[in-house]
């Protein structure tokens, strides 16, 4: 039974190199990338409250299904989550640029509102 095992994880090591390897971009280890995905899935993410519906295409869907079958993720929802924070962290100085101007429109629109409602009271 114990050597049954042994010879799953073996198979489904073997699945993760192959899936990794087949998906890495030129140049890069993928063991590295391996560990690296496995470090982030080890500090979770936390405060996954919020549900996001998303379409994804055939090839993108394949690929997080593969990471869901060899049990890199716990699910589709998981690796999904774990894929956009990576990618926001990657562009984390297009949201640094973007970020005072979204604040300040969120301000105009509140001051905006707060005129309005104020001009139907009187």
């Amino acid at each position: 039974m114990e050597k049954d095992i042994d010879i799953d994880e073996e198979k489904a090591e073997k699945k993760m190199k192959c899936i990794v390897k087949m998906h890495c971009p030129e140049g890069e280890d993928a063991d590295k990338i391996k560990e690296k995905v496995l470090m982030r899935l080890g500090e979770e993410l936390p405060g996954r409250a919020n549900v996001v519906m998303t379409r994804l295409n055939d090839e993108d869907l394949k690929q997080i299904d593969a990471l869901v079958e060899v049990e890199v993720f716990k699910s589709r929802s998981k690796a999904a989550a774990f894929f956009i924070k990576e990618g926001m962290q990657a562009r984390k100085d297009l949201f640094q640029k973007v970020m005072p101007t979204v604040n300040k429109i969120r301000e105009l629109k509140e001051q905006a509102k707060k005129s309005l409602s104020q001009g139907k009271t009187q």
